[in-house]
């Protein structure tokens, strides 16, 4: 049977209360629809048979596809199996080959299995097991009316190559098309009005945006492989109209990308931190092979550091503030000589929710790039509470960075007049 659209289920009482963030209904939702199945709902349930039961129930009446995670561990508060045996009207079963599986697995690694643990690898009468190459959960599915029902494993390390394998079985089909553009720096507003044409509802693949992080994305999907042509000549377009601000596609983060320039060039970058406290460090060392063009950086935090460790004047300092123009720039300057880099990027501002004054209200950071042919500073305006200024003052320095690496001087969102 034919599958055109899904119903997503998250199981888990830490879901509900909020203690859990449930990202696993974007990752299912995104992987169906890079292969044409629209998604119709998701669903949030707690850990109750009778609830999770009648859930699939309703949904089994529309969907062609059911795809529920979580609920499949070994306590007596993972109830999924339970809940599929009542909505099928059947009986549990002990499963062999799942059984094995769980002695194997206990066995390769020196241990014991638990009693409760043979509870996983119990199923509905008419239902399979699906095998679980990585944890000892296996999946479930079964057959309601026409609709198919998926149980997979909460742990993503686990419920992603399930998925996967599902995915590639019920939807082969060649995936269709999709580019995501990423940019920072560009208000929505703004963005949306430069690519407004593209994002109309009436033409063949309209572009929607989307602001996550402070990111702005666009997203673009064609209706089959044939339209990989085309998607990619729009992809074009939208980053055309959105220069320089653009940095990536799909999977890149500023601070991946800024190393591929930094690497292709033959450039290392040094960094000097006060208000984000090693979050620029944090974001650069995430990409593999950083070592190769980031030797390091400072977390001078308190002025001391910013005089002893980076060589900023005291007079400075004293005279301007540490949050002033002055102040960054050395420090940029500071770090770039000291580590022996051809750039240096530091931050110093007011992240807040206290320590702002009339002329430095809270969400003010200066920003500086330095390098053999001058310092680049500059004053931002950042909203939001302290930790949302602290992750945009950190993007900001490493897309000033990528920008003068580039000799652009575009101005960026946030920014502002020193004076105003």
């Amino acid at each position: 049977m034919t599958i055109s659209n899904a119903v997503t289920i998250s199981v888990g009482d830490e879901l509900l209360a909020g203690e859990t963030l449930d990202t696993h209904g974007r990752t299912i939702s995104t992987a169906l629809a890079a292969r044409g199945c629209r998604v119709l709902q998701h669903r949030v349930l707690g850990d109750d048979v009778a609830d999770i039961a009648a859930a699939i129930v309703a949904v089994t009446a529309f969907a062609d596809l059911v795809v529920i995670t979580g609920g499949l561990g070994p306590t007596l508060d993972d109830v999924s199996r339970e809940s599929l045996a009542k909505a099928m009207n059947e009986p549990l079963v002990l499963d062999v080959a799942a059984e094995a599986h769980l002695a194997t697995w206990y066995a390769g690694r020196g241990r014991v299995m638990p009693a409760g643990n043979i509870r996983q690898a119990m199923r509905p009468e008419s239902a399979t097991c699906l095998e679980n190459p990585h944890g000892t959960a296996p999946g479930l599915q079964a057959r309601i009316g026409r609709a198919l029902v998926v149980i997979l494993p909460g742990p993503p390390s686990e419920m992603r190559p399930m998925l996967e394998g599902v995915l590639e079985v019920e939807l082969p089909d060649a995936p269709r098309p999709a580019i995501v553009i990423r940019a920072f720096g560009i208000g929505e507003s703004d963005a949306a009005e430069r690519i407004e044409s593209l994002m109309r509802r009436d033409v063949s693949f309209p572009v929607s945006t989307t602001v996550s992080q402070s990111l702005l994305s666009a997203r673009l999907r064609g209706n089959g492989p044939d339209d990989r042509d085309s998607i990619e000549l729009l992809a074009a377009q939208v980053e055309q109209a959105w220069h320089p601000f653009v940095f990536g596609r799909d999977e890149d983060t500023l601070a991946s990308v800024l190393g591929g320039e930094l690497a292709k060039c033959g450039r290392t970058l040094a960094t000097a931190e006060s208000c984000t406290g090693g979050m620029v460090g944090a974001m650069l060392t995430e990409v593999p092979g950083s070592s190769q063009w980031y030797p390091g950086g400072w977390v001078t935090y308190e002025n001391n550091r910013k005089i002893e460790d980076l060589g900023v004047g005291a007079k400075l300092i004293e005279l301007d503030g540490a949050v002033s123009e002055s102040v960054v720039a050395a420090m940029a300057n500071g770090a770039r000589h000291r580590a022996g880099a051809d750039y240096g990027v530091a931050i110093s501002g007011v992240a807040g929710p206290g320590g702002g004054s009339v002329d430095k209200p809270v969400g003010t950071v200066w920003v500086a790039v330095a390098d053999d042919a001058g310092i680049d500073a500059r004053c931002f305006r950042f909203s939001g509470g302290r930790s949302v200024v602290r992750d945009r003052a950190a993007k900001t320095a490493l897309q000033l960075t990528r920008l003068r690496l580039r000799g652009d001087e575009s101005d960026l969102l946030w920014q502002r007049d020193a004076r105003s």
